[in-house]
């Protein structure tokens, strides 16, 4: 089982999103997260990115960015009481 119900004093907030490739001056690629809606307050004034490992090509970078649009439905962000994961135990390797 990959989720387990969320206690109530949890509040999840989600955001469409979609993944844009962009370029740092120094020509590293990097992987910027823009929310289709101002669904989670917190993330309005901020920018989420990736740096990615040094040697990725562009090529690389353009086909991981893709990659992340056709299988990432959302961004979300889960406020517990205490800190810790709400999702239950990971995947795994």
């Amino acid at each position: 089982m990959f989720y387990t119900a969320l206690m109530p004093e949890e509040k999840t907030q989600r955001s469409n999103c979609r993944f844009l490739l962009q370029q740092m001056p120094d020509g590293k690629p990097l992987i910027i997260v823009r929310l289709y809606q101002d669904t989670i307050p917190v993330l309005q004034k901020v920018v989420i990115g990736f740096d990615l490992l040094g040697g990725t090509q562009k090529e690389q970078a353009k086909k991981l960015t893709e990659l992340l649009n056709e299988h990432v439905l959302d961004v979300f962000l889960t406020v517990t009481e205490n800190g810790k994961e709400v999702l239950g135990e990971g995947m795994g390797p």
